[in-house]
């Protein structure tokens, strides 16, 4: 009797999660298709039902990484800058750097992404410019080029940056700093920018928010 597409659905599920899990501490190299299989307690001959290699597991990882993460669980949540501070403080904290919740694929998978295949760096590209979407429409008037990129970038090098190294009083303190400081920037631009010298969001920004359904 064929499975289920629920039962299928589940399976891959557990496959990415796993996925996700592993590449994030160990990175592409070190982790097989059989450790993977074997962390969903699943057989090395049911990957092939899903994925035709680990080059496209992986860029299945980080779109799972992205829909399953704190920053998606949030999208309808108020857009103003007290989502966005909570947005901030739970992407920039130990529990997020120190694995005990879904790994953001933009930070644990920065090191790995530029030598692997065109569609898993297109993959990426498409996730980062999601976060990036995410994080301007809690900033009010201004294009994702001229603050939410910044922002973006500033965050998930934070988190690969406190993960990488070992000192804990070094990874609170890139990660309180980095709160701080886009905290700081936003308050300031919000409270000096007045509406009408706002910045026109650039071609690139209207086309994302186009395709978001803006």
């Amino acid at each position: 009797m064929p499975y289920s597409q629920e039962h299928k659905d589940r399976t891959r599920a557990r496959i990415l999660a796993s996925a996700l899990h592993l590449f994030s501490q160990r990175g592409f190299a070190q982790v097989t298709i059989d450790a993977i299989m074997a962390h969903a307690r699943l057989t090395r001959g049911g990957f092939y039902a899903h994925f035709d290699s680990k080059e496209q597991l992986y860029a299945a990882a980080i779109r799972h990484g992205v829909h399953t993460s704190m920053i998606a669980a949030m999208s309808d949540a108020p857009k103003g800058l007290k989502t966005l501070q909570r947005i901030v403080d739970g992407y920039l904290s130990r529990e997020h750097v120190d694995g005990q919740g879904a790994p953001c694929p933009l930070a644990f998978f920065a090191t790995d992404v530029g030598v692997r295949t065109k569609e898993v760096r297109s993959t990426y590209t498409i996730a980062f410019e999601s976060l990036v979407g995410a994080i301007n429409s809690h900033v009010s008037g201004l294009s994702s080029e001229e603050l939410s990129l910044p922002i973006t970038v500033l965050m998930v090098g934070a988190v690969a940056i406190s993960a990488a190294v070992i000192d804990p009083t070094l990874k609170d303190n890139i990660l309180a700093t980095s709160r701080r400081v886009i905290m700081d920037l936003v308050g300031t631009v919000e409270r000096k920018t007045p509406t009408r010298f706002r910045v026109k969001p650039s071609p690139a920004s209207r086309r994302r928010a186009i395709a978001r359904g803006a």
